[in-house]
């Protein structure tokens, strides 16, 4: 969509006419054809997209800053809409995240787990409980056309078959792991070795890179990966929605999570591979590891970095590909556009490659969050509200002029495009299975979710976040603590191996 609203051409080309018309008469007349136009576009119903791209680092973006990573359709994005600089997952990783996105709801702090046979057994995992409507099912009663595009493997697994059965059209790409189902290839001990780490051999790890192989080609074109799959299956899905219904997309790209797989044309972008070693495509045992428990040395550790950047270009690349779609169509104007992250991923700092709550550092929690407005209302704007995951069911309803229901906890963020501001969120607070971090605009808190163990940073003077000060600020340590206990409702859970067992 061209940085100019509908609005905006309307009103060029009347002024435009204008000036050829003989009189003031000529301009009356054409002006107010130019305004109930408009007001009949405003009239009919609009469309939402919502587009999530897990494992996204806000700075690897470069509307967020990133001088190295080349991301022109998110910067483009951010210029036709509204950038948030604070935004933060209430809780994740994947499936929490998902939960809150689509319902509204908290995740945090998994007072309602239980685990599931098919999940993975901590806190973070759980499904969307019965009775707990999403947006998607909200809209759908409202008359629209519901979707759900992903090659997300948790989202295609057994625990969210009922959750797709409640959406209209879904659309699904296999070739992420976990995946379901067996292999769909024999993989030989030489492939395996070119993408195994010396110390990863024998390990559980080198079974996750063999069933990923498995499931992916090496000979593939670019357009059959996953990430190109799903926003080619997202352009088709608008083609082949009814016409004359307005419609919600849920748009789940899983790139640019591990295994670090781009396409060849992608993969050389920002550095090439060691001719003589393996390609560090998995270079851990999910969800974090050690750089020295994994043999990552320094050129290991910058190539699993140029992989990394490799997959957010190539997810750029394609995501342009789908917002192009959406222009040609006509559909452009008549579409809000939300897009987020899940969390990110370190990337060596702190020692680590992956994420954990207990190392959810600023490479984890800062995650890009921006909001188009169809007719082009705030863009160019920034917020530093502490935007989140439960806030994208009640803004995509409220900009289709929806009211959320009452036990939707997350806030409206549209307004915002208007230059007012949602309630004062003064604080962040999340969690991880049994870790828990809260934060302002300064101070990190890093904690188990008992309070044994909390460690502070203060982002100001040490923007790196390698020094715990919680001994010699014990005043913003109990008051990031509070914050943590008042958004819990006054405890937090304890967990044993199946369940939340008190608080």
């Amino acid at each position: 969509m061209s940085p100019l609203s509908r609005r905006d051409l309307l009103r060029a080309s009347g002024a435009g006419a204008a000036g050829l018309a003989a009189g003031a008469a000529g301009y009356a007349l054409l002006d107010s054809e130019a305004e109930q136009d408009e007001k009949a576009a405003m009239e009919e119903p609009r469309n939402v997209v919502v587009v999530v791209i897990d494992n996204l680092r806000a700075d690897h973006v470069g509307a967020y800053g990133s001088r190295r990573v080349r991301t022109p359709s998110l910067n483009a994005l951010a210029k036709q809409g509204l950038r948030f600089t604070g935004a933060r997952p209430e809780a994740f990783p994947t499936v929490a995240a998902r939960r809150a996105i689509l319902t509204g709801r908290r995740s945090f702090p998994f007072r309602d787990w239980r685990a599931h046979p098919d999940l993975p057994q901590g806190p973070s995992w759980s499904t969307i409980a019965p009775n707990t409507p999403t947006f998607l099912q909200i809209l759908g009663e409202a008359g629209y056309t519901t979707g759900y595009v992903t090659d997300n493997p948790w989202i295609l697994s057994r625990p969210y078959d009922s959750f797709r059965a409640t959406v209209d059209i879904v659309e699904t790409i296999p070739g992420q792991v976990p995946a379901r189902g067996g292999p769909k290839r024999r993989v030989s001990d030489e492939e395996l070795r070119r993408n195994v780490l010396p110390a990863q051999r024998g390990k559980p790890v080198e079974g996750r890179i063999r069933e990923f192989l498995a499931a992916t080609p090496p000979d593939r074109r670019e357009d059959d990966y996953p990430a190109a799959r799903v926003f080619a299956e997202a352009s088709r899905w608008l083609r082949r929605a009814p016409a004359r219904k307005p419609f919600a997309l849920v748009v789940d790209a899983f790139t640019p999570h591990e295994p670090l797989d781009p396409p060849p044309s992608f993969a050389g972008m920002y550095g090439e591979a060691k001719p003589d070693g393996p390609e560090p495509v998995q270079p851990f045992a999910p969800p974090i590891g050690r750089l020295e428990e994994n043999g990552i040395d320094d050129s290991v550790l910058q190539r699993i970095r140029d992989l990394y950047a490799a997959e957010v270009t190539f997810t750029d690349r394609w995501l342009g590909n789908f917002l192009d779609e959406l222009d040609r169509s006509k559909l452009g104007d008549k579409t809000h556009v939300i897009l987020l992250s899940d969390h990110g991923m370190l990337l060596g700092e702190h020692g680590y490659v992956g994420k954990k709550g207990a190392q959810a550092y600023r490479q984890v929690t800062d995650v890009p969050f921006l909001i188009r407005h169809a007719d082009g209302t705030g863009a160019g704007k920034t917020s530093g509200y502490f935007a989140s995951t439960h806030d994208v069911a009640p803004t995509a309803l409220s900009m289709l002029g929806l009211k959320a229901p009452g036990r939707m906890a997350g806030e409206d963020l549209s307004v915002t495009l208007e230059g007012r501001e949602p309630p004062p969120r003064p604080h962040f607070t999340a969690s991880y299975d049994n870790a828990v971090l809260a934060g302002d605009d300064r101070y990190l808190l890093l904690a188990d979710n008992q309070g044994f163990f909390k460690r502070l940073y203060d982002s100001e003077t040490d923007p790196g976040q390698r020094r715990d000060v919680a001994a010699t600020q014990p005043q913003v340590t109990a008051r990031l603590w509070e914050a943590l206990l008042d958004a819990a409702g006054g405890t937090l859970p304890r967990f044993d191996e199946k369940r939340a067992i008190s608080g």
